[in-house]
């Protein structure tokens, strides 16, 4: 969607802002709607969102869409996804955490996988590459920072309202400070931008964020590796696009990794 939406007069600065900014209403109304979430959160508690935001809704999104304009999005998704193998590493390395064999074993079908979906034809740009990996270390830290920022009591729509707005104000100064603020042209646009803020904001961010808090980043992160697949459904269904065998390997690779991510996390919780 990020391609149509450029094809409207926004560039990627713009993008990463708006999917921030036209989310925030959306998420204000599920925030404080409810009865079972607090309203007023302390400032102590606010201020240092800033931090994950800055990672995950910012430099991530920027980095990634900003490859978008050196190689394919296939390609760029190939290299982005390296996060869960970097979420573990940094777990193991930095942070002394055991991690169980089952979750190498899955994170290696899951990589794997990954590599299946890189087409050896496609024109490898060095920019772009580089943009697209620094896109999925941010993510990678990202992940490993949310935890430590949530907490049972402050967490969901609430949460993640504050992370938009963060990412929001912080995406709009730059754009304004590097002239880089292109709006929509046309209504269209503004209709794409508003579409892309609630399916990747309102909504993946969320359910992202709140399977962090009760299964671990490790696991999040496997298990999100299936949007890929997503988007090689959505393009034959959608777009009528062909599928090839290397896709369908990888494909049935990274299901069997969230498979095994599954079964450990029940059979744990069963012990």
């Amino acid at each position: 969607m990020a391609k149509y939406i450029y094809a409207e007069g926004v560039n990627p600065l713009t993008l990463v802002f708006l999917r921030n900014f036209l989310a925030l209403p959306s998420l204000a109304l599920l925030a404080f709607a409810g009865r079972r979430k607090t309203r007023k959160c302390p400032l102590r508690q606010i201020l240092p969102l800033a931090i994950p935001a800055g990672f995950g809704c910012v430099l991530t999104p920027l980095l990634l869409f900003s490859s978008y304009t050196y190689i394919a999005s296939g390609t760029a998704t190939v290299f982005h996804f390296i996060y869960p193998c970097l979420v573990l590493l940094i777990g193991f390395v930095f942070l002394r955490k055991k991690i169980a064999w089952g979750t190498w074993v899955s994170v290696a079908l899951c990589f794997a996988g990954i590599l299946c979906f890189y087409d050896p034809q496609a024109t490898l740009n060095p920019t772009g590459a580089a943009l697209a990996l620094g896109s999925g270390l941010a993510f990678a830290i990202y992940v490993v920072l949310l935890p430590r920022f949530q907490s049972q009591s402050f967490s969901g729509f609430l949460f993640c309202f504050y992370i938009a707005l963060w990412s929001s104000i912080m995406m709009l100064v730059i754009c304004l400070c590097t002239n880089r603020l292109a709006l929509p042209t046309t209504w269209l646009g503004w209709g794409l931008c508003l579409l892309f803020a609630t399916l990747v904001t309102t909504g993946a961010v969320v359910l992202f964020q709140q399977g962090s808090l009760w299964i671990g980043g490790e696991k999040t992160a496997v298990l999100s590796a299936i949007e890929p697949i997503t988007g090689v459904v959505i393009g034959i269904l959608i777009f009528r696009e062909s599928c090839k065998l290397p896709v369908l390997i990888g494909s049935c690779l990274v299901i069997a990794s969230s498979i095994i991510i599954a079964v450990l996390d029940i059979k744990a919780k069963a012990e």
